[in-house]
């Protein structure tokens, strides 16, 4: 048979792929199974942990409660104590007072309400002495800081 009029062979009996039908259709395979191929590893890198992570978040420890043995000293609760310890007839905490010396050492002083300047100006210099000049500035200092504090500065 012959080739009917207006339609194009080509020698041989191939068919003309110039339309790029097929182009497209590889094209679209490429990318599938270059997609495919990323999914596959990702996956893969997803089970292969060496530590698996729990699926819910850890409840934090229950606390627990212990009850306080007789006779025993500090710990928490110590404000419940019925014997109180001698820091808490002296009022309420007011600040913590700390002083470094020249060679660097720091020294802390917690300051109670019931405290004078005299008495904290005393402690600090227990712990590291001072001249007369420094612990006369010291104690205007805490003298100052204790009014304030207290409301009557």
């Amino acid at each position: 048979m012959e080739a009917a009029a207006g339609w194009r062979c080509r020698p041989g009996g191939r068919l003309d792929m110039s339309h790029g039908f097929v182009r497209h259709i590889r094209r679209n395979q490429i990318a599938r199974d270059a997609y495919e191929r990323a999914v596959r590893q990702a996956r893969g890198r997803a089970r292969g942990r060496l530590t698996p992570t729990p699926s819910r978040p850890r409840r934090p420890d229950q606390q627990v409660y212990r009850p306080r043995r007789p006779g025993a000293a500090g710990g928490p609760g110590g404000d419940a104590n019925p014997g109180t310890p001698p820091t808490d007839t002296r009022g309420p905490r007011l600040f913590c007072l700390e002083y470094e010396g020249d060679d660097g050492h720091v020294t802390a002083v917690i300051v109670h309400q019931g405290d004078s300047a005299e008495e904290v100006t005393q402690r600090v210099c227990t712990r590291s002495p001072l001249e007369p000049a420094l612990r006369r500035a010291l104690c205007q200092r805490v003298q100052d800081e204790l009014s304030k504090r207290r409301g009557t500065g």
